[in-house]
């Protein structure tokens, strides 16, 4: 019997009723090809369910991981506000005694892994919000976050200002980086929020991100460690302005980040000072009482905590 790879001139041979059977099998491999190319171009944002067995072993890795980005009920809907501190406000619930730790513009060879290195070394949660351009050049740094089991977010492709944009460049922006993010974790990571650069937004950009189902992600306590000023100076600006809830924004790049990662022994030691533990962003948001953030109860995920069926949108 001739086999597909005996190509199509099989049918020489074949039944004349089998040729509309096999001319139809053929339009739908066509079209489910085509289907797939086109699947790349854009971020679905419908859940769909899928069983925890049955998974390849990065499925299975990223199934914990995404519970600890607060993905144990399937990927948080967007929340419908810019968040800039972990407290639910509005909903009449007090901050917690927690801050979030959160690094831009990596990951980079210069500055990402001694910073990560001093986080492992003393147990610190942090959230990085990461770039395309160097998520696709140095994949193995974001693989190393995510499984240290950091939060990751997006930080767009290239930096720009988001609002000078059209709509196609803003959209090749969120994209591309959730495809690199993709691509370099495998699986279906659950990506669910992002951080504008400079803080550059309006009504259109956060909504163009809500509907590709990204949080907008700001800050309220700003380092100004981008000024390189001094590890003592970037430690005092941190402190001086930290509350419960706070938002802390670090950075691990571009540029070499050595006053940072000096200054983080003189954070962390000031945070403990004031009784404020920090942890993940997605962490900050579920005891802030944000609404569909959910994480385990215990600091130890394991497949027994996912539901039966597990929604991961992708």
């Amino acid at each position: 019997m001739k086999s597909w790879s005996d190509g199509f001139g099989g049918w020489r041979w074949m039944p004349r009723r089998a040729l509309p059977w096999l001319l139809a099998i053929a339009l739908l491999m066509a079209s489910t090809n085509t289907a797939v190319a086109r699947s790349r171009q854009h971020i679905p944002t419908r859940a769909t369910s899928q069983t925890s067995t049955g998974l390849s072993a990065v499925d299975k890795a990223n199934l914990l991981h995404n519970m600890r980005m607060g993905c144990l009920g399937g990927r948080p809907s967007p929340l419908g506000q810019v968040i800039r501190l972990g407290s639910n406000v509005n909903a009449g619930y007090a901050a917690p005694d927690e801050v979030a730790l959160t690094f831009d513009d990596g990951p980079t060879p210069y500055s990402t892994p001694p910073i990560l290195d001093y986080l492992e070394q003393t147990h610190t949660p942090a959230t990085f919000f990461v770039m395309g351009q160097y998520v696709a050049q140095w994949p193995a740094l974001l693989r190393r976050e995510w499984r240290d089991g950091f939060a990751i977010g997006v930080h767009t492709w290239n930096h720009p200002n988001m609002t000078v944009l059209s709509y196609g460049a803003a959209q090749a922006q969120f994209v591309n980086t959730v495809n690199a993010i993709d691509d370099a974790l495998g699986g279906k990571p659950c990506i669910w929020f992002w951080r504008p650069p400079y803080m550059d937004q309006n009504a259109q950009v956060i909504a163009h991100a809500a509907a590709l189902g990204l949080t907008t992600i700001d800050w309220d306590d700003d380092s100004r460690d981008w000024s390189r000023p001094g590890a003592q100076a970037i430690a005092d600006t941190v402190l001086s302005e930290v509350h419960p809830g706070a938002i802390i924004i670090l950075h691990d790049g571009p540029a070499a980040r050595q006053q940072t990662l000096a200054a983080l022994p003189l954070i962390l030691a000031g945070l403990r000072a004031r009784g404020l533990t920090p942890v993940t962003v997605p962490q900050l948001l579920m005891d802030g009482h944000f609404a569909g953030v959910r994480l385990p109860s215990g600091p130890g995920a394991t497949l027994a905590q996912v539901p039966a069926l597990v929604r991961v949108a992708h």
